[in-house]
């Protein structure tokens, strides 16, 4: 399966179809952009950084990584989960500050940026991180931030929400200092259920892929509109700067 679906990802149909149902591509395109545009020799914290999926798109930049380093694999199992073997493999990189995101262990106003990607959820305190980052970054420094807006149950025991909300991200960056350049939403609720048959479809019989292809195709065709994106979303693209 693996390497059917790499094979797929080199076709222009292919790489059309795994970008409409993994928001993954459009999250690193997000990313990546956005840590071109910071000037080099910046100091950038990577906080929450795992396996460092984007430390080789910060080599113009000073690049610090933060995690508190204790995930292994996930203790819990969900419908169209990860084999155990690819959860175990789970590693990290090079850390520079090991402990809780929300009290690191630096000085006041010392980073030009702070990247924070799919993290949230695993945070037990949230906004007592907001507040963190404030005081990690200088005047004007800017935070880069993802986080879903709903999501399924991973990496557990370190799972404590399912999502975030764009007025949760008004209220809470503004309380603590930022000024919002962007919130842009990922995907939609046609997208959202499109994204749960595929996952129902792979983890059941070939009865079960058979009777979701209708619906599937159906969804796979619908056109995002404002009231499918707000009323449901994956995730939301956050861009904000230090006050």
């Amino acid at each position: 399966m693996v390497q059917i679906k790499r094979f797929l990802q080199t076709l222009p149909v292919g790489q059309r179809f795994y970008r409409n149902i993994d928001n993954q591509y459009e999250r690193d395109d997000f990313v990546i952009t956005e840590l071109k545009k910071i000037s080099g020799g910046s100091l950038i914290l990577d906080a929450g950084c795992g396996s460092q999926r984007y430390r080789r798109h910060c080599s113009h930049l000073d690049y610090r990584a933060q995690d508190f380093g204790q995930y292994t694999s996930d203790l819990k199992k969900v419908m169209g989960g990860l084999p155990a073997e690819q959860e175990e493999s789970y590693q990290y990189g090079k850390l520079d500050y090991v402990g809780d995101i929300w009290r690191i262990k630096e000085n006041d106003e010392v980073f030009d940026t702070i990247l924070c990607t799919e993290v949230f959820e695993h945070i037990p305190h949230p906004i007592e991180t907001l507040r963190e980052f404030s005081r990690l970054l200088k005047k004007d420094g800017k935070l880069i931030l993802t986080a879903p807006s709903n999501c399924l149950r991973h990496m557990d025991p370190y799972f404590f929400y399912s999502g975030f909300s764009d007025r949760w991200f008004e209220k809470f960056l503004t309380d603590n200092g930022f000024r919002i350049g962007q919130i842009t939403p990922v995907g939609d609720y046609y997208s959202w259920l499109m994204v749960e048959m595929v996952r129902t479809a792979a983890s059941h019989s070939v009865f079960a892929k058979l009777a979701l292809a209708p619906a599937f195709l159906y969804l796979y065709n619908k056109r995002k509109t404002k009231t499918s994106v707000d009323t449901l979303c994956m995730g939301y693209h956050v861009v904000a700067q230090k006050i």
